[in-house]
């Protein structure tokens, strides 16, 4: 519990969770209450989850502007599966001249799927070339609502919204969303979240992966060839600017050619 009664504007507290692996799908769920005198609100609470010893990013839950009518219990759906770890990082933030209290309790880590808070399933890796719009599809299990956020977070911290959601059935749903004119900068981890009414849920981290495109005019292929024997092949004159082919002898009974 933060008492932020002469506190500082901004000034922040934290509660970190012990360091998770989980084998299988499950759910932490805590109570949170925030309250004070007058009914003005004391601050936030923030919500993070760091994955790998990464860092910590936006948060994925939050709760601002208000005061609560007692405790209130949200839940957590985070799919992050061993060998990979991650942390939960509660975090309050007071407001100056707004006294009152923030508190965090009854922080459970359960062994089956949250009620209310959705559940995505693996996030895949995405492949594109440079200047390529790269997509992801984040698919999550749970019941989908208008008034549901959804968004990818970076894994530096930045947040992009999903602009297509679909639902599939009445326990399924699937959102897209794009990564426009990819650069080699664009090379980073990203995962889905979603804000619902009941918590929060976040999908493990995929990789989006930019491959650098060949010199203008050469369009490669890669090929292997396995022979027994010598071979003649039939190649391009480099020193005749590539318009005239001459004849080599290969005895290597393994190649990798560009075509």
């Amino acid at each position: 519990m933060v008492n932020s009664s002469g506190r500082a504007s901004g000034q922040k507290a934290h509660l970190l969770l012990p360091t998770l692996k989980e084998n299988d799908t499950h759910c932490i769920d805590f109570h949170y209450y925030l309250s004070s005198r007058d009914r003005s609100s004391p601050g936030s609470l923030n919500v993070y989850v760091k994955v790998n010893g990464g860092p910590q990013g936006n948060p994925i839950w939050n709760v601002s502007g208000v005061v609560t009518e007692g405790w209130v219990k949200a839940e957590l759906a985070i799919s992050t599966f061993w060998p990979h770890f991650y942390q939960v990082i509660f975090e309050s933030v007071s407001l100056k001249g707004h006294p009152g209290y923030i508190a965090v309790d009854e922080v459970r880590v359960l062994a089956h799927p949250c009620r209310k808070a959705p559940h995505f399933l693996r996030l895949q890796n995405v492949e594109v070339n440079v200047g390529q719009n790269a997509t992801f599809q984040c698919i999550a299990g749970g019941k989908w609502s208008q008034h549901d956020k959804l968004w990818l977070q970076q894994w530096n911290g930045r947040d992009t919204a999903l602009m297509v959601t679909r639902v599939v059935n009445h326990r399924r749903f699937s959102a897209t969303v794009s990564v426009a004119d990819t650069s080699q900068r664009s090379i980073s981890k990203y995962r889905c979240v979603i804000r619902s009414d009941g918590g929060s849920g976040v999908s493990n981290y995929a990789e989006l992966i930019v491959k650098a495109m060949h010199p203008p005019g050469r369009n490669f292929n890669r090929i292997k060839l396995l022979w027994e024997g010598p071979i003649l092949l039939l190649i391009p004159d480099e020193e005749a600017g590539g318009n005239e082919s001459k004849l080599e002898l290969f005895n290597s009974e393994e190649m990798i050619i560009e075509l």
